[in-house]
């Protein structure tokens, strides 16, 4: 596989561990991208070759010149399918809307839970002035975050893939709007939205979200495809990357 790597965050550090699930396999990093290679979570379809198999990634923001994928199994969401051109037998769906299939919810430990970008995890912590919810740091362990976002009985989420995992999971959430330090503004949630059953609204990063969270109407998103088949297609997806890194 081939993900981002740099600053430590779930939603890209999640891959390797998460295709093994799937894939029942070792996983192990493509640092040459003109070999058979699969593109899984994260904002990361502009970087895809020739030898790509993408199965789940999606941009950022439009894209400014068009993308040479292999193979396209999944994107993200409509507007990535649109952007680059895939045709109608690709699946639609980030890669972690199936994380339901290797975890269980447990009991909720707390009662609000906050995810916010990567980039903003001290505002966050000074906006909990009364330091009394869970701040979930983007940047922890991936397995880590995912089980703190499940032991949350609500979620305010900043994280694309925060709001992702919180609806795979049947963790009731609420999106909180990007910062404007946040490349891509909200393209890459609306991206995501489009796979669901409904979409969401977004309410504004404040004080207010953390002194009086019981005023938003959390909610959870259901995706709107099969998720079997999603799985079996990324399953199909690796089998079709072993095989093709042997004839290479």
């Amino acid at each position: 596989m081939w993900w981002h790597v740099g600053r430590p965050n779930f939603g890209d550090d999640i891959n390797p561990s998460f295709f093994e699930r799937i894939d029942r396999g070792r996983v192990r990093f493509a640092h040459d991208r003109g070999k058979p290679h699969v593109l899984g979570a994260g904002s990361i379809l502009k970087h895809a070759t020739p030898a790509s198999i993408v199965c789940g990634s999606g941009f950022l923001e439009p894209p400014r010149r068009p993308v040479k994928a292999g193979q396209i199994v999944a994107v993200r969401g409509e507007l990535s399918a649109t952007a680059c051109n895939a045709d109608s037998s690709v699946l639609l769906g980030d890669s972690l809307v199936i994380v339901d299939a290797f975890m269980k919810r447990p009991e909720p430990r707390h009662r609000y839970g906050y995810v916010p970008h990567v980039t903003n995890v001290r505002h966050w912590r000074m906006l909990d002035r009364r330091r009394q919810h869970v701040i979930i740091d983007p940047a922890w362990a991936p397995w880590q975050v995912i089980d703190a976002i499940a032991a949350c009985e609500v979620v305010f989420s900043q994280s694309l893939h925060g709001l992702i995992v919180a609806d795979a999971l049947g963790v009731p959430n609420v999106w909180v709007a990007p910062s404007e330090a946040m490349r891509g503004g909200r393209f890459k949630f609306d991206d995501y939205c489009s796979t669901l059953e409904e979409g969401k609204d977004m309410v504004p990063e404040g004080t207010d979200v953390f002194m009086s969270p019981e005023r938003y109407d959390a909610g959870i998103s259901r995706y709107r495809f099969c998720k079997a088949r999603y799985r079996e297609a990324l399953a199909a997806a690796c089998a079709r990357c072993h095989e093709a890194r042997a004839r290479d």
